[in-house]
């Protein structure tokens, strides 16, 4: 998770992110599908995105938390092991 360190020391309960601190249902969900890509967007889409009319929303601390993870959960399934971004339109088994 988006741990936030206190002044390069190791992490106590102060330098739990928002999601930690106060939505652990929504970190558990993540825990539930963070090793599979897909899964992880289907699910961050799913508490982004309000599909029901009773949400309250989130504060702008967890929306940039889940935006960061949702940031690194694209950049995984987009990029090789080298850091160079793989785009559809470039993709090929190495046939030319």
């Amino acid at each position: 998770m988006n741990t936030r360190l206190n002044s390069g020391s190791t992490a106590g309960k102060d330098s739990l992110g928002v999601l930690e601190s106060r939505y652990s249902h929504i970190e558990e969900g993540l825990l539930r599908v963070w090793q599979d890509p897909e899964a992880t967007d289907l699910y961050l889409n799913s508490v982004l995105v309000d599909d029901r009319d009773n949400r309250k929303g989130l504060p702008a601390e967890a929306f940039e938390e889940l935006m960061f993870l949702s940031d690194l959960n694209w950049k995984r399934t987009h990029f090789n092991a080298d850091g160079v971004q793989v785009s559809p339109d470039n993709f090929s088994f190495g046939i030319h």
